[in-house]
């Protein structure tokens, strides 16, 4: 990160920092609840930082500042209340931790509200999960030993004929079978990821009707859903594939690789896309036939819209004359989709 990004983060952040230092003081009970507009300036903040200049997109410093707050309500205010203790005092002082972080995990969630679009679509996660996923991570895995030795305490105790209250029992029972069902879920999600990250490693070699061979990455890959499901069919161990193109020429593929190296982590339309079809009309229905035939669907869309844009209004005759001497799958093409292309957003 930049000097002058991180410069203007530590400004926007400093009145969420003070936010922040009252929620817990309210719920430690030294300081007054918010007012409407202190609440509603917190919102905005963090909107405000979500929202403004794409080079002053604050959404990752402030999902990796929210875990950070989790983490750091564990350790100083967590943790230390348990350590130490055994059996019932241990579990009634987990149960009731766990309840006061809920607390303040939801108030919390509320000033970061805005912030859960972000994260969801970006990271894949929601806040409430790396709510539960950081108490999972900072209490129970790290006292799992502790915790289980108390919990088989109290069901020995029970069986042995103590009074010990149901209510206890059942609750320490579910916050335990709830941590240990997102222990082996996290696991699963871990072995998921490396698979995935040895996927991403990998190269594809695309060859295509000319003979030429592209290069390209496994992810970049994925941008074609006809791809998809072949790369579903190939070893993680193998360093390069080959999947044949044959239908589009080199000067197509190397305007779709481009398209999709762009929009590898987005999958979805961008500024300056406009630029990828300023181009003749021959070579535009080109490329419209080959992300058709690839299966980009943010391609073809950006490419139709073009071509409405040429059509609109003309005739057959004029449309012929535009586009010239077309093969038979582009002609068939575009004969299919005039409907289509007709009723395309624009």
């Amino acid at each position: 990160m930049s000097f002058e990004r991180i410069t203007c983060f530590e400004t926007a952040w400093d009145p969420l920092h003070k936010g922040i230092t009252k929620l817990f003081n309210i719920l430690e009970g030294s300081e007054p609840n918010f007012t409407p507009q202190e609440r509603l300036n917190l919102y905005t903040t963090v909107y405000n930082m979500c929202n403004i200049d794409p080079k002053y997109n604050y959404f990752r410093e402030l999902s990796n500042k929210y875990k950070e707050i989790c983490e750091e309500y564990i350790i100083w205010k967590v943790l230390p209340s348990l350590r130490g203790k055994k059996d019932d005092l241990l579990l009634r002082e987990l149960l009731k931790r766990w309840s006061d972080y809920k607390v303040m995990t939801g108030r919390l969630s509320f000033i970061f509200n805005y912030l859960n679009q972000y994260v969801r679509s970006l990271m894949h996660t929601s806040l409430e999960e790396i709510n539960f996923s950081s108490f999972n991570h900072g209490v129970y895995e790290k006292m799992n030993e502790e915790i289980l030795d108390a919990i088989f305490s109290v069901i020995d105790r029970k069986l042995a004929g103590e009074m010990i209250d149901p209510t206890f029992v059942i609750n320490t029972l579910d916050f335990y079978i709830k941590f240990c069902q997102c222990t082996e879920k996290d696991k699963a999600q871990g072995e998921k990821m490396n698979r995935r990250s040895a996927s991403l490693s990998k190269k594809i070699d695309l060859i295509n009707s000319e003979g030429a061979v592209f290069e390209i990455d496994y992810g970049v890959a994925l941008m074609s859903k006809r791809f998809e499901e072949i790369t579903k069919t190939i070893s993680v161990g193998d360093d390069i594939d080959v999947i044949s193109v044959d239908k589009v020429s080199s000067k197509i593929l190397t305007m779709i690789v481009e398209y999709c190296k762009k929009h590898r982590r987005y999958y979805k339309q961008m500024k300056g896309d406009a630029k990828l079809v300023e181009v003749d009309p021959r070579t535009l229905l080109d490329l419209t036939t080959s992300a058709c035939y690839m299966k980009i669907e943010s391609l073809e869309q950006l490419t139709w819209s073009k071509v409405d844009e040429l059509i609109k209004g003309k005739t057959p005759e004029e449309i012929a004359e535009m586009f010239g001497d077309v093969d038979d799958s582009n002609c068939k093409l575009l004969e299919e989709n005039m409907q289509k292309i007709e009723s395309l957003e624009m």
